[in-house]
């Protein structure tokens, strides 16, 4: 047996497991106000705008060459900064979701079920992971390019 790797089995989920954290009802009413101010917040700032490359309506693009990439890069990042609001606000929607439907479940790691630190919750009141998993789904954030072309 000598070299051969088993690959670690994730642990099954049981049906009903009761209170597994020590988050306490007001800890989640606490964190429910924090979501429900933060998801306030960002529907109030409302989206992006994303500017038209071209503001007369006879004319067709951008006379000048630098003005139309300026618009084009104006464009991309409102549109990503959109694209992250939209994320961030599903979510929160999650979050407020778990905390209605499994209050039991709120503070616990999606995917090694162990509990979340209170000072994480505080911080990213949506967190749906510790950080190890967090890494582990998202290696490129904090990570370094190694091409000049590598957005992620």
């Amino acid at each position: 047996e000598g070299g051969l790797h088993r690959p670690r089995r994730r642990p099954r989920r049981r049906a009903w497991r009761g209170p597994t954290t020590d988050v306490t009802p007001k800890q989640r009413q606490k964190h429910a106000l924090a979501l429900e101010k933060l998801r306030a917040e960002l529907v109030r700032a409302g989206p992006a705008k994303i500017e038209p490359n071209r503001t007369d309506p006879a004319s067709a693009g951008v006379a000048d060459e630098d003005a139309q990439a300026l618009s084009e890069m104006l464009q991309v990042l409102a549109s990503s900064r959109n694209r992250g609001r939209a994320e961030l606000l599903a979510k929160i929607g999650r979050a407020l979701r778990k905390l209605a439907d499994a209050p039991e479940d709120f503070g616990l790691c999606e995917d090694c079920e162990e509990e979340i630190a209170p000072k994480r919750l505080a911080l990213v009141p949506y967190a749906a992971y510790c950080p190890a998993c967090q890494a582990k789904r998202d290696p490129a954030r904090g990570g370094v390019r190694k091409k000049l072309t590598d957005f992620r």
